[in-house]
């Protein structure tokens, strides 16, 4: 008769075993981290926003925050880094378009995706006072992650602009002009503002009409 399998790699050393435990645990408990602090601070704005209260939030001690994050301001950048790092991976699926101007299309639907999908991180990134959020204080990586955000939309339309498929314009001005545009319609949505005209259903073709007419106000004559 077989012995019974005690599902763990009998061949697997006790301490390898024990740190892949170990380091499984930590992961979980700095996302845990990450999304209780992103939390507090969106309900408390800075002010409120400190590690005795992200600790308060997770269940642990204010010093075992400080294992994983040497202070607030370097867990504010570390928030806003891995928001931006999501929204870039949104935005990349756009370079699965087959033309210039189906890219700048797809792009303008990867920001209204990541806006649906993370709505919090959204509000972190785009509706907080840049003020508030201490950009002139946290590490300058915050810059550097959140910059080609925009410069991919700048991107999309000089290829479009390239392509003479899109009038030729200042790049970065229309990159603006559009970016105001999608922007101002999240908005709109996440703050409940056009929840008495349109459920989500309703608001997902509106992304759709919004996209035609940036589409149709660009295009080249």
């Amino acid at each position: 008769m077989s012995q019974p399998h005690s599902g763990r790699d009998r061949n697997a050393h006790p301490l390898t075993t024990r740190l892949h435990e170990v380091n499984t645990v930590n992961v979980e408990t700095r996302k845990q981290i990450l999304a209780e602090a992103r939390e507090v601070f969106l309900e408390e704005g800075l002010a409120g926003f400190s590690m005795r209260a992200v600790a308060e939030r997770v269940g642990v001690s204010a010093t075992a925050l400080y294992r994983h994050f040497d202070d607030k301001d370097a867990l504010v950048a570390t928030m806003l880094g891995d928001a931006f790092a999501t929204f870039g991976s949104y935005l990349g699926r756009a370079l699965g378009g087959r033309t210039p101007m189906e890219r700048f299309r797809k792009t303008g639907e990867a920001y209204f995706a990541f806006a649906l999908d993370h709505p919090r991180d959204y509000e972190l990134m785009f509706l907080t006072k840049c003020g508030e959020l201490g950009f002139k204080r946290i590490a300058r990586e915050i810059e550097e992650r959140s910059r080609p955000t925009f410069e991919f939309l700048v991107e999309r339309i000089e290829e479009c602009m390239s392509a003479r498929v899109m009038g030729k314009a200042d790049p970065l001005q229309t990159a603006l002009y559009v970016w105001s545009t999608v922007h101002g319609t999240a908005s709109l949505w996440l703050y409940g503002q056009l929840a008495e005209s349109m459920d989500l259903p309703a608001f997902r073709a509106h992304i759709g009409f919004t996209l035609d007419r940036l589409e149709k106000a660009l295009a080249r004559p």
